[in-house]
């Protein structure tokens, strides 16, 4: 959590590739009167939030955002977040998306990728990438990954997370090389602009 509220409107997300992206889009559609904020991981938002709520400058706040990855269920992790504005009184938003207010704050959800499916930022990134050529390399080196039969060596499995593993075997085939989400975007690798 940073020192101190220096904005009345607030963006809290989970880290670092998740600010420098944020960041970036913001810069992009010229919004510089928001605040990002890292809670530094998801199963953090629990213990950064009430801690938040107590920081000198809290009651300058007009409205804030949290973003999470859905990761395995939006539903799920929409649930997260109501449970964690309704034990603190704050406004709870009938659906991801929308903002709502009590007179005195307004907060609004966001569950990456779009609200509805499973993922995460490195999803959200894969379909704004969707029609770029390099995807079908990407998409053709880790078929080639997971049909390969000697992939049995220590450490030399197929990929846990696949959104992950494209999204870097995407940035690796960039002129050059940005091993973070969130600095690519600010380098323009990702069309912030996008609709898919």
């Amino acid at each position: 959590m940073p020192d101190k509220i220096e904005k009345t409107k607030l963006l809290l997300v989970e880290g670092k590739d998740e600010i420098c992206f944020f960041d970036a889009l913001l810069e992009h559609i010229n919004i510089r009167d928001i605040q990002l904020i890292e809670v530094q991981g998801k199963n953090n938002f629990k213990n950064e939030f009430p801690i938040l709520l107590k920081s000198p400058k809290f009651d300058d706040v007009k409205s804030y955002g949290i973003i999470r990855d859905a990761d395995k269920n939006a539903n799920n992790t929409f649930q997260s977040v109501v449970t964690l504005l309704s034990k603190h009184n704050h406004p709870i938003p009938e659906k991801r998306g929308e903002f709502k207010s009590n007179k005195i704050v307004k907060t609004g959800v966001f569950i990456m990728p779009d609200n509805q499916n499973k993922g995460m930022l490195e999803d959200l990134c894969l379909k704004i990438v969707s029609s770029h050529p390099n995807i079908k390399c990407v998409n053709q080196y880790l078929d080639c990954l997971k049909n390969n039969k000697s992939l049995q060596i220590k450490n030399s499995k197929y990929p846990k997370n696949l959104s992950k593993a494209k999204v870097y075997t995407f940035l690796s085939g960039m002129e050059k090389y940005i091993p973070s989400i969130g600095l690519a975007a600010k380098k323009g690798y990702f069309n912030l602009d996008s609709k898919y």
